[in-house]
This record gives C-alpha cells, structure tokens and sequence, in this order.
C-alpha cells in the first residue's frame, strides 16, 4: 500500500503520488480515477467519493451517473457509490477527517474540487471485459459523454 501512496524509490516519488502530482499541475475541475477490483469476485462496478469532502453531495451524484454509464453499456452489476473509509483496505489517513480513505482522493492531496474513482470489473471475473477492446472503447465513449452532460448541466 505504501508504494502506491508515499513511497520513494531509487529518490523517486511512486505510484499514485506521482500521478497525482502531474495531474495537480493542470490544475482539472474533475479527477477520475479508473481502477479494476481485485478478489471482489463480482462483475460489477462500484463508485467511491472521499468522506467529509466539502462537494461530498456532488461527487456522489456524479459518481452516480458514471457507474450508471457503464453498468448500462456492459453486464457489470452497478453496486453503487460508497464512501473511501468504509472500504477496509486502506492505510492513507486523511489529515483532515483523520479516517482511513483513498489517497488519490483525499482533498490534502489532490487539488481537483470533484474527484471519483471507478472501481470497474474484477482482475478475475471481468477478465474478459477488461481485456476487450471494444468493451474498453465502450465503457470510455460512455464516461466521457455522461462526464460532459453533468459539466453542462453545472454550468447552466
């Protein structure tokens, strides 16, 4: 788990903390994390928010929409949004909530005001989902036009 947060090696950020330092520099309105589960052994696809993040209503509802896309366009089962620190798998503790939660979204860390992360399929019972090409192009299509109906409607 470390390694995917705060490690350094061979003098080098790792993992998530570089990925979050280059998005960071381009300074995005929204942060979608996209992941695959691993041992859930469940088609499905779950949405996470940060608990206690000051647009946690509006991550949820946005969340909502993109794992509502992707169930739609695929057999993955929608299993809904939940919140970072209920997951159990973390050791990432948020400096301002003090829970356990996703470092890539926690808002000390990641600068973007709307963040998600997708957990989409599991390595084993969505392997072939995840490996298809097509189902890849359809579940992304999906993102990005839910993605661009929720900014408009923010901005009306």
């Amino acid at each position: 788990m470390i390694a995917h947060t705060t490690a350094i090696v061979d003098g080098k950020i790792s993992g998530y903390a570089y990925e979050l330092q280059q998005a960071n520099k381009r300074h995005p309105e929204v942060f979608i994390a996209v992941h695959n589960n691993g041992g859930t052994k469940r088609n499905a696809v779950w949405g996470y928010i940060h608990y206690g993040d000051k647009y946690e209503s509006e991550n949820r509802e946005l969340a909502a929409r993109l794992i509502r896309a992707i169930s739609s366009v695929t057999n993955l089962e929608n299993r809904g949004v939940l919140l970072d620190s209920t997951t159990g798998r973390n050791n990432y503790r948020c400096q301002t909530t003090g829970k356990l939660g996703f470092y890539s979204l926690d808002e000390n860390i990641n600068t973007a005001p709307y963040r998600v992360l997708l957990e989409i399929g599991d390595n084993a019972v969505s392997r072939e989902l995840l490996l298809d090409a097509a189902s890849r192009k359809k579940m992304g299509e999906a993102l990005k036009l839910e993605l661009a109906a929720w900014l408009a409607e923010r901005k009306d």
